[in-house]
């Protein structure tokens, strides 16, 4: 659905840039007229440098050329948009304190088992996703020169989080000149200008090295779910019995409008002031709607129509600074640098809170059954929930690289990688317990403007995560095969992974309704080693063989194995295979989280069938779901 609306965008040149010449060096090195040897790059999947991106994994690469054709707004967009990725990347989603994140999602493994990489570097997870998943977001879409994606395991190489495969983006380097850019867009069903940008771009090249500069500002408004059709609520009669039946029949529609419970829970009704909410608010807001199916026969509910109300994609508003340098500081000895900071806010909106009324009293005025029971209401009177999440990533690595002429050339790196990712997230008008406690004790009307903002509570979730790794590797020829020398590389690494997520001591306690998730915390630090050859067993055949043992200090240890061949059958036929064991290191959050409420949509098949209904006719819906960490994964 998003995909659609992105790719319908219509994206206006504004104003052409005013760029001088830029140098980019291409895919394939060609050898020197003298005959020397060819230069080799880095390939994704694996540390070895090789002269051409043809290696014995298969690697799909998505251009800026690629991306300015697709539209694409933002590297979450570009990748969204391939069809490498699967259901279950996380988008601008509406409503959540992850509302301002993005994540990719291989294979269908999930986005935590899909390792990011800039420059084949790691790119740390974000807090607000527990530590365990990137958020594309915070990578600026100006400086990127392309995108790698692999699409098959590669926890020898880079770990646990490779599962599904690797997705790197190579940032522009060693560029020269100036380029500016500024654009806008308007979505095919929104008025007006709906996405603005402006980026600069620009290199200086000295004798001993390069400095890349890059600034990136992109700003996109939000989707309201009742601007599309097919997001909007809405009631069909799909049988034609002239009855609307809750959720086989309803869109957009939620029991948590003003539905009481029977004492029992044998069966609901419509609260007995549902009509004169609907006369209130209109009946696109609230209605009585059978329930003989999603609860029992004769039973109703006072549905709300949250769908006209909520956003669908939050906003955007995001202004990145990124710096990429190298120097020769020594004959044949180079450092490298780069500086990456993000700034991210975005807005989002739900519906009012929905919340259950705990010990109705037998004679509210609401309460049809005359005995104190629970409700689900909708708290309209509060206002909608809005929410605002800022975002402000810092990456910042150095480190040195050379080579060692001694050693046939042998190449070898050492760097520190260091980042800081602070998150926040204000949710207003949630429903306080503890304000309609103190109404009800107090006898005060929960439709006065004293008896609202009593119920009225501000959320505050505030996250951070902090990234330190150490990194040292070499690569070397040594011995010959018949279609050439074998590659070899080793090196070694270490991180600290420290991550928190804190939320408000009301929303801790479970006194705010409305929200959802709790405070979560914890850290590790993980060493590895890694040992990778390529073994040109003829000129058309060529296996690859890697291995990595990890050492986590909360999880325990694990040697992940490769094997894979290649083998250029034809001109134009490639034939591989692979074989490779990986592993999932559970996340922080699932080992350290506090237990906390979700409102998860889903299916009870077994509950509907029971009732003679087919499985195909069973709808979905909301349940109240306990999430509890575990740390002995």
């Amino acid at each position: 659905m998003h995909k659609n609306i992105l790719a319908k965008s219509v994206r206006l040149a504004l104003i052409g840039g005013a760029a001088a010449t830029a140098f980019t060096a291409p895919a394939v090195f060609a050898a020197d007229e003298d005959g020397a040897k060819v230069e080799r790059i880095e390939v994704t999947g694996s540390r070895i440098k090789r002269s051409d991106l043809e290696g014995a994994s298969p690697i799909t690469t998505i251009t800026t050329e690629d991306m300015k054709m697709e539209g694409n707004f933002t590297v979450a967009d570009a990748l969204r948009n391939s069809n490498l990725n699967s259901f279950g990347s996380f988008s601008e989603r509406s409503g959540s304190s992850a509302q301002s994140q993005a994540t990719i999602n291989l294979r269908g493994a999930g986005s935590s088992r899909t390792l990011v990489l800039i420059d084949g570097k790691r790119f740390p997870g974000s807090p607000t996703l527990g530590g365990a998943s990137a958020n594309l977001n915070a990578i600026p879409m100006a400086a990127v020169e392309r995108i790698d994606i692999l699409t098959d395991g590669a926890s020898s190489t880079y770990g646990s989080d490779a599962i599904a495969g690797v997705v790197n983006i190579i940032m522009k380097k060693n560029y020269q000149g100036i380029e500016f850019n500024v654009g806008g867009g308007s979505r095919d069903q929104d008025g007006g200008l709906t996405s603005k940008e402006f980026s600069v771009v620009a290199g200086y090249q000295m004798d001993k090295g390069n400095i890349t500069f890059s600034f990136d500002h992109q700003d996109r408004k939000g989707i309201s779910d009742a601007d599309r059709s097919y997001t909007a609520a809405s009631m069909t009669d799909f049988n034609g019995d002239g009855v609307i039946q809750a959720y086989e029949e309803t869109a957009g529609w939620s029991i948590y409008g003003a539905t009481v419970a029977a004492p029992d829970f044998s069966s609901t009704q419509a609260s007995l002031l549902c009509d004169d909410l609907e006369a209130e608010y209109g009946s696109n807001v609230f209605q009585t709607v059978a329930a003989d199916n999603d609860w029992s026969a004769g039973s109703t509910y006072c549905m709300y129509a949250y769908a006209n109300v909520s956003y669908n994609k939050a906003s955007v508003d995001r202004n990145t600074v990124y710096v990429d340098a190298n120097y020769e500081v020594a004959e044949d000895v180079e450092w490298f640098g780069r500086v990456m900071v993000t700034q991210n806010q975005s807005f989002g909106r739900y519906a009012p809170p929905a919340a259950g009324w705990n010990n109705m009293a037998a004679d509210n005025a609401h309460n049809p059954y005359g005995e104190e029971t629970y409700g689900y209401f909708r708290w309209v009177g509060i206002g909608t929930r809005d929410g605002v999440v800022d975002d402000y990533n810092q990456d910042y690595l150095t480190g040195l690289r050379g080579t060692i002429s001694a050693l046939n050339d042998a190449e070898w790196e050492v760097y520190y990688h260091h980042n800081i990712a602070d998150n926040k997230s204000v949710g207003e008008y949630y429903l306080s317990y503890s304000g309609l406690a103190y109404n009800q004790a107090n006898d005060i009307d929960l439709g006065s403007e004293a008896g609202i903002n009593n119920m009225k509570a501000t959320t505050l979730t505030t996250g951070r995560a902090t990234f330190d790794q150490w990194s040292a590797g070499i690569g070397f020829d040594a011995f010959e095969l018949p279609g050439g020398a074998v590659a070899h590389y080793v090196g070694m690494e270490y991180f600290d992974q420290d991550f928190s997520e804190v939320y408000d001591a009301q929303s801790e306690a479970g006194l705010i309704g409305g929200s959802a998730g709790n405070s979560a915390g914890g850290d590790r630090q993980v060493w590895a080693a890694f040992y990778e050859a390529v073994l040109p067993l003829t000129d058309d055949v060529e296996l690859n063989l890697a291995a990595r043992y990890d050492d986590y200090s909360d999880f325990g240890d694990n040697l992940a194995p490769k094997a894979s061949v290649r083998w250029q059958a034809l001109d134009n036929v490639v034939v591989r295979a692979s074989y490779s064991e990986a592993f999932r290191a559970p996340s922080l959050s699932q080992l350290y989280a506090a237990t906390t409420f979700s409102a998860e949509t889903g299916t009870d098949y077994p509950f509907c069938t029971s009732a003679g209904t087919s499985e195909a006719d069973c709808s979905s819906k909301q349940y109240d779901t306990y999430i509890s960490a575990n740390s002995d994964l």
